[in-house]
């Protein structure tokens, strides 16, 4: 018999199609009350310990589309265990690699989230991620949405023989955390590469005098940070240099994804200031080189500002 998958999830509250970013529960309803009418058929209602859940067979159910604010930041949070004849990261350690961007597998169930603007064009880059523990865990992605972004659609992938159980998703504007980037201290802990779109060969998070810490090897990059306005930033990082030409860059794009400048340090710990062009909608950090205990972009005024950081 071929193997299959089933995906359980149960959640919070209910949704209406284009709502804003809510907290989902299953525990009622139809699947029809939740999933898009092409991919609704996929799921069944199933009793989960004593409650309603619905369940995805070896298949991917998308929800319904949820409106956004642009270039605004928002966590997705998601409780999710999964049993099945296939390894963890509990079993397998090497399965970290699939706790980073873009890395899934057949065998692993995924989340991903679109963005569409106005006229339901897609617009940016994607947020995808395996789910590969076992045991019952929260996965936290934080993410930016692009700046003409009006709709997020997440989509649920159950892999080949697995049994994924959700208890909980929710999106919401995320607390601020001191800087215009995601995850910027890597307080999300050693399996979460939020903030992150690449990491070079050899690069990963590790745990350095009990604190998380990315080691980025030669030449990991940031994911797109939306930049709202003109006026003067800041670039700062605490690191400690691991190898051959340790540099924070932040480079920084037109809508098109032209690059117009970068701005660098070497020195960690003391801010570095820039004035991005006018035309100037993102930036992105490149990172060759360190032990990085934090990276932090921030805007700290308007464009005359840098002239009174330059005095300091």
């Amino acid at each position: 018999m071929k193997p299959t998958a089933i995906l359980v999830i149960a959640l919070w509250a209910h949704v209406a199609p284009a709502a804003a970013p809510p907290a989902l529960s299953f525990s009622s309803g139809e699947p029809g009350d939740y999933f898009t009418r092409d991919t609704a058929g996929r799921v069944r209602v199933a009793s989960v310990h004593g409650g309603q859940a619905m369940v995805l067979t070896d298949s991917t159910a998308r929800l319904s589309d949820m409106t956004v604010k642009p270039a605004t930041k928002y966590t997705l949070s998601l409780t999710a265990a999964f049993e099945g004849d296939v390894e963890s990261i509990e079993e397998n350690p090497r399965f970290e690699i699939f706790t980073r961007p873009e890395q899934t597998g057949p065998r692993l169930p995924s989340r991903q989230i679109q963005f569409f603007d106005a006229a339901g064009k897609s617009t940016g880059r994607s947020v995808v991620y395996a789910m590969p523990f076992r045991n019952r865990r929260t996965y936290q992605d934080v993410f930016h949405t692009p700046v003409d972004a009006v709709i997020a659609r997440v989509a649920l992938t159950s892999g080949k023989g697995v049994r994924l159980v959700l208890s909980r998703l929710e999106i919401a504007e995320t607390p601020d955390e001191a800087a215009m980037n995601a995850n910027p201290a890597f307080r999300l802990g050693p399996w979460n590469y939020s903030g992150w779109r690449n990491i070079a060969a050899g690069g990963r998070l590790i745990q350095r005098d009990g604190k998380t810490v990315l080691d980025t090897k030669y030449g990991s990059t940031g994911q797109m940070i939306p930049l709202s306005e003109p006026g003067t930033y800041a670039l700062s990082a605490i690191a400690t240099g691991n190898g051959y030409n340790s540099v924070v860059i932040v480079r920084v794009y037109d809508r098109q994804g032209k690059m117009l400048m970068k701005a660098s340090t070497r020195r960690y710990g003391p801010r570095s200031y820039f004035v991005p062009p006018k035309n100037a909608a993102y930036a992105s950090f490149l990172v060759y080189s360190c032990l990085l205990e934090e990276v932090r972009l921030v805007r700290v005024g308007d464009e005359q500002a840098i002239e009174s950081f330059r005095q300091k």
